[in-house]
């Protein structure tokens, strides 16, 4: 658990010097109105960002306790497009006024909190488990975010958030895919 926290404290150290970053980073945004968004898109992104966050702290326990390679090559994935995600979420919400939530939720540290009870392939498993069904949960909800926004900011960040969730989707039955092929021949 001790990787895993200095994982996420590296992850909040970034996402605070992004925070500063993204109050002066204006290249790439003409057209863009940072004008509020509505109630629903507030609370999509809010609850994404919450998502983002945790999904970057199993990528960390994934890359520290997952016994395959693959498994750890995915929890480095994971790292690096949440980190990347956060980034873009983090510039969206300050143009637009949105306070997001930097750290893991309560009820997400308890789930992280039994996953990294686990060891071995019992880890393995239990991670992708969860990734899978995390990552069919957060494309459902965005579908449901691109059809309704009406804001172009919104749905850029939105459809970036869905390509590469259906990546890690389809990564995470890939690798468990691969693992009970492995099993079963045993």
């Amino acid at each position: 658990m001790n990787k895993v926290c200095t994982a996420l404290a590296l992850g909040a150290t970034l996402l605070g010097s992004t925070c500063a970053l993204a109050q002066n980073d204006t290249a790439g945004m003409a057209g863009m109105t940072g004008t509020p968004v509505n109630n629903t898109d507030r609370q999509f992104l809010i609850q994404n960002a919450q998502g983002s966050v945790s999904d970057y702290a199993n990528g960390a326990a994934a890359l520290n306790q997952g016994q395959s390679p693959a498994v750890r090559q995915f929890g480095i994935w994971l790292l690096q497009d949440h980190n990347r995600l956060n980034i873009g979420l983090l510039m969206l919400a300050q143009r637009k006024g949105v306070t997001l939530p930097l750290t893991i939720s309560d009820a997400d540290k308890t789930k992280l909190t039994a996953l990294t009870a686990r060891k071995g392939a019992d880890f393995d498993r239990a991670f992708l488990q969860e990734a899978i069904q995390t990552n069919q949960q957060d494309i459902s909800n965005a579908k449901k975010e691109l059809a309704a926004t009406t804001d172009p900011e919104v749905r850029l960040v939105v459809t970036d958030y869905l390509t590469t969730e259906y990546g890690h989707l389809t990564a995470a039955q890939t690798i468990m895919a691969g693992m009970t092929k492995t099993v079963g021949r045993r």
